[in-house]
């Protein structure tokens, strides 16, 4: 199958004839570097880039890239947010699980090894360009559950039918793959979230205010005047929801805020408010959605401990049994697991945010910072979020270096402090005639035993909080992520 990037007339080869099966709507830009005629190399064969589809599901999109290497073969190169995923043919398995019973976290074994489900949903494809190995188009859909290990990726593709092709082939990235005739930044930002003749200036549908956006990557707006909920599908805007109660909320950044980090240019494109759900919450957090043309997405999370930078991972941690995991050769041990709720959201994503989404997290700490796994009813994402200076952040943001909070020392558990404040009444009680007699042994011992009692208020009033919530992030991308199977 072949579609007319002057016409977009589909046409498709059975056999020696070729014939017209009717136009494929035009693919929607956005910020991938990749384009038909670009180039690379992955396990010592050469390929190049010649057709393109492009599925969108009911919270994003992601980009299929059809490869043709050297040596005859073909492959796919999944590209989602920033993140990159190539696989080629793997045959059919000799038993695989029905579509409908695959859930996120579930594990498969293949080839000696176990792989685990990371995203599992059903997508349509909305356009197409280039050449492909089949015919898709109106209400072509792709059902796909996507699984990893490490860095390897095993795809069951259920789209033809209830038994599925296996595509094998690992995260990766487009330095990894020696890519070349990418296009360049000023191609992006000059092409990205546009078609022909389509305007690019948005006005929220609900009260008419202008919405800052970054065309392509940025599908899904919430208008920061009304907080209507606005979905954009080529270029045009419907309204999902109106949320006339939500207050206002006064964040320490600011959409359109533009910062310099590692020597490049970001700009604050969204942010949203998140809550811990269940017993004794947290305070709530912000999490902060940063945009650059080359390099894509970063997070910056302000909590009640601090600000974090959080990254989302393109590889899944191993799992060492009980409450530990490895990444990177360091070893990461489970410390809390809650629910998160989005409580508040402006300006531009990656994915559809809504009020109320939820989801569950689970936090590991180690050497290198905190790795988090956010788990949906679609997909599991994880990130990695270190510490970062407040004043480190106003630098990057050209802010003076007071002018951002820092973290302020949470009260211990009110039960804690009734405990050792019971406790010492009746240790003062019981030995007031010895205290008042001014006996230094009497004075020694009551002096370390109220010591005793005000310790774990102590130690808690260091360390209040530090399921540290802000760690939380999604995107993740929930959201919107893992780029294999469609998170973005």
């Amino acid at each position: 199958m072949a579609v007319c990037a002057y016409c977009r007339s589909t046409l498709l080869r059975e056999a020696d004839a070729v014939r017209s099966i009717g136009r494929m709507s035009d693919i929607v830009e956005d910020h991938t570097r990749l384009q038909i005629t670009s180039c690379g190399q992955y396990q010592g064969t050469n390929f190049s880039v010649v057709g393109r589809i492009q599925l969108r599901y009911d919270d994003g999109f992601w980009n299929e890239w059809y490869l043709l290497f050297d040596d005859g073969s073909a492959g796919w190169l999944a590209d989602g947010s920033g993140q990159y995923v190539i696989t080629r043919p793997g045959g059919t398995p000799g038993k695989a699980p029905a579509f409908e019973t695959i859930r996120p976290n579930a594990t498969i074994p293949f080839k000696d090894e176990r792989y685990t489900a990371t995203d599992v949903r059903t997508a349509q494809c909305t356009g197409g360009e280039g050449e492909l190995p089949f015919q898709v188009g109106a209400g072509w859909q792709a059902r796909v559950a996507d699984f990893r290990n490490g860095d390897k990726f095993l795809t069951l593709d259920y789209s033809e039918s209830d038994t599925p092709q296996v595509f094998l082939g690992e995260a990766t990235s487009l330095e990894a793959l020696k890519c070349q005739l990418l296009r360049e930044e000023e191609q992006v930002a000059s092409s990205a979230g546009k078609l022909k003749g389509k305007a690019r200036t948005l006005e929220c549908p609900a009260c008419g205010s202008g919405i800052d956006t970054v065309p392509g990557r940025a599908e899904h707006l919430v208008c920061p005047a009304c907080h209507a909920e606005v979905a954009l599908s080529a270029e045009k805007a419907e309204v999902l929801a109106l949320h006339k109660e939500l207050a206002q909320f006064k964040s320490t950044l600011q959409l359109g805020d533009k910062a310099t980090i590692d020597r490049s240019k970001w700009q604050l494109i969204g942010l949203m408010r998140v809550r811990e759900t269940g017993e004794e919450p947290d305070p709530p957090w912000t999490e902060y959605l940063l945009f650059n043309a080359g390099k894509g997405f970063l997070w910056l999370v302000e909590s009640h401990q601090g600000w974090s930078r959080t990254e989302v991972l393109n590889a899944l941690p191993e799992i060492t049994g009980g409450a530990g995991l490895r990444f990177g050769g360091k070893g990461y041990t489970k410390k809390w697991t809650y629910g998160a709720e989005v409580i508040y959201a402006a300006g531009a994503f990656n994915w559809r945010v809504k009020i109320g989404d939820q989801s569950r997290v689970t936090d590991y700490y180690g050497p290198d910072g905190i790795l988090c796994e956010e788990v949906t009813a679609q997909e599991v994402t994880w990130s990695r979020s270190r510490e970062v200076d407040a004043a480190q952040v106003a630098r990057w943001f050209g802010k003076p270096a007071d002018s951002l909070p820092t973290p302020r020392v949470e009260e211990p558990p009110s039960e804690l402090k009734s405990y050792a404040l019971g406790a010492s009444l009746i240790l003062l009680s019981l030995n007031f005639d010895q205290i008042v007699s001014f006996s230094p042994m009497v004075w020694i011992v009551s002096a370390l035993a109220l010591m005793l009692l005000w310790l774990p208020t102590w130690v808690t009033s260091g360390t209040a909080g530090s399921s540290d919530a802000g760690g939380g992030d999604w995107d993740t991308d929930t959201s919107d992520s893992d780029s294999g199977g469609g998170d973005d």
